[in-house]
């Protein structure tokens, strides 16, 4: 039996953003960086990353230094 945790949200509950430095240095007076920025984010063997699309470069990788996640069993 798979033991995936299953979160109901139904609001995003964000409060700190990752962004790349890069998108946000140039980002087009008026607009939001929701609507500028490309990112990418998902698991990997290490943890979790966080990839720019339009700079085709790491954001952040968080290293879980060999624990895993229970939704990634």
């Amino acid at each position: 039996m798979n033991n995936v945790v299953q979160l109901r949200i139904n609001r995003s509950e964000i409060e700190m953003f990752f962004h790349c430095k890069d998108c946000l240095d140039e980002l087009p007076a008026g607009m939001a960086p929701r609507e500028y920025i490309d990112l990418e984010c998902g698991w990997t063997t290490k943890g979790f990353q966080v990839w720019c699309v339009r700079h085709n470069k790491n954001v952040i990788h968080m290293d879980f230094e060999g624990h895993k996640h229970p939704v990634v069993e």
